[in-house]
């Protein structure tokens, strides 16, 4: 016991109350890990691996991407769950994301990266931390849930959709310019490139290319309990050095675990020429947005896995999110206040609701500007109030119906020493 107490304490003491201030919040992102499943024997195999792998992370989501990204020889199957399943299992990659969280290194661990993205402060020690009590441990488990707890794992299903054999592939070339002709920002100026000038560079045969992405969503499994588990069992840095729990935590296949969410199928929208050049233009544009808009429907049915994102300014409200996000003119967001319980773990207060200003919305989608889309020279999406209030800079905002999940750690009991004898009475 003596030992897990040192052990706890001397990492404990990079921690901090958390407490959000109107002139700087404290953010606090989910992490995604996202896969592509090979298959070399399809059409486009090769272009739209190229096209994942130059995809980032979206920035509402902190980048905890391992070193493989691409799952090679994927089964010629519609259904790729156990592919996908059984891929994440077999590779131990919910033991490898957790390495990650603490910068595992040759078996030692640090709390660096919990302190950058959590905004904990090193140097400012809260006495309670040391005494072990409720709201010590309410402290670590917080950034457990807030932070570990909330990492993802996307396995992307990406399939080359042929087009209709109709033999009319010049005369889409001009439909699709002609139908986008209204909806160019005049800002711009009317400059739409000919269709010769577009052959040029882009074959007919990807000027209507399109994608199909199943996606397969899964959740780190991280409990307060868990936090103690690896703190007192695996947790050493060079000063503590041990190969014993160097080995035990190599060895571990059970303890860490990936919860299987749901999974979600989309198709990209039309392919729009303007702003491409190439082939590989093309094709990149498509799997970005495609991506991007399967995110989208999967935050809009698993609440669990939309993100947060703060206000920039209040007058006008406006915030740095926009059409990548999936946000119309009918969407509506709760305003959020976070700040802390009794015991310094992380909560939020719904005060109000917005909704975007019609012809405010930002296009942020990439390749927008190239695109001159309509709204991609805003650098921000434009709300205003349904009710609540008052808002400040930083608030965050969440789509959604519901505000169950947000105040579900206001009816979570923290850790106790009562849970924590008992966990170390089970070992």
């Amino acid at each position: 016991m003596k030992q897990f107490l040192f052990t706890t304490f001397f990492l404990t003491i990079i921690f901090s109350g958390f407490s959000q201030s109107h002139e700087q919040v404290k953010y606090r992102r989910s992490s995604l890990y996202s896969i592509m499943l090979d298959h070399s024997e399809f059409t486009y195999s090769d272009e739209i691996k190229d096209a994942f792998l130059n995809t980032p992370i979206p920035e509402k989501f902190n980048d905890h991407n391992l070193d493989i990204t691409i799952i090679t020889n994927a089964p010629r199957i519609k259904n790729q769950y156990h592919t996908a399943t059984r891929y994440l299992n077999n590779n131990n990659i919910a033991r490898k994301l957790v390495a990650k969280w603490f910068n595992r290194k040759n078996g030692t661990f640090d709390m660096s990266l919990i302190q950058e993205r959590g905004h904990y402060n090193a140097n400012d020690l809260d006495v309670e931390l040391a005494k072990m009590n409720k709201r010590g441990l309410s402290i670590l488990a917080d950034a457990g849930e807030e932070l570990i707890g909330n990492t993802f794992v996307l396995v992307n299903d990406i399939r080359y959709v042929d087009k209709e054999k109709n033999a009319q592939i010049a005369a889409s070339i001009f439909s699709i310019i002609a139908a986008e002709a209204g909806g160019v920002d005049n800002s711009y100026g009317d400059l739409i490139e000919s269709t010769a000038q577009l052959g040029e560079s882009i074959s007919n045969s990807i000027a209507g290319f399109r994608v199909r992405i199943t996606s397969y969503l899964y959740k780190l499994d991280w409990t307060p309990e868990k936090t103690l588990y690896f703190y007192d069992n695996y947790y050493m840095d060079a000063n503590n050095y041990s190969y014993r729990k160097k080995a035990a935590f190599k060895n571990d296949k059970s303890t860490f675990k990936l919860t299987y969410i749901g999974k979600q199928k989309v198709i990209s929208d039309k392919t729009i020429l303007r702003g491409t050049r190439t082939n590989e233009d093309v094709i990149q544009k498509t799997v970005y947005r495609a991506l991007d808009k399967m995110i989208v429907q999967l935050q809009k049915n698993h609440e669990i896995f939309r993100v947060k994102a703060p206000l920039y300014s209040v007058n006008p409200i406006t915030a740095k999110i926009g059409m990548k996000e999936g946000i119309t003119p009918n969407t509506k967001f709760e305003v959020l206040e976070q700040t802390e319980d009794e015991y310094g773990r992380t909560i939020y207060k719904k005060v109000g609701v917005i909704k975007p200003v019609k012809g405010r919305i930002w296009d942020n989608r990439y390749m927008a500007a190239e695109e001159q889309a309509k709204g991609s020279r805003l650098n921000a999406t434009t709300f205003k109030k349904v009710r609540g209030g008052p808002f400040y800079k930083g608030m965050l905002i969440r789509e959604g119906k519901s505000s169950k999940m947000l105040n579900e750690a206001i009816t979570k009991s923290p850790i106790t020493e009562t849970q924590q004898t008992k966990q170390k009475q089970k070992r």
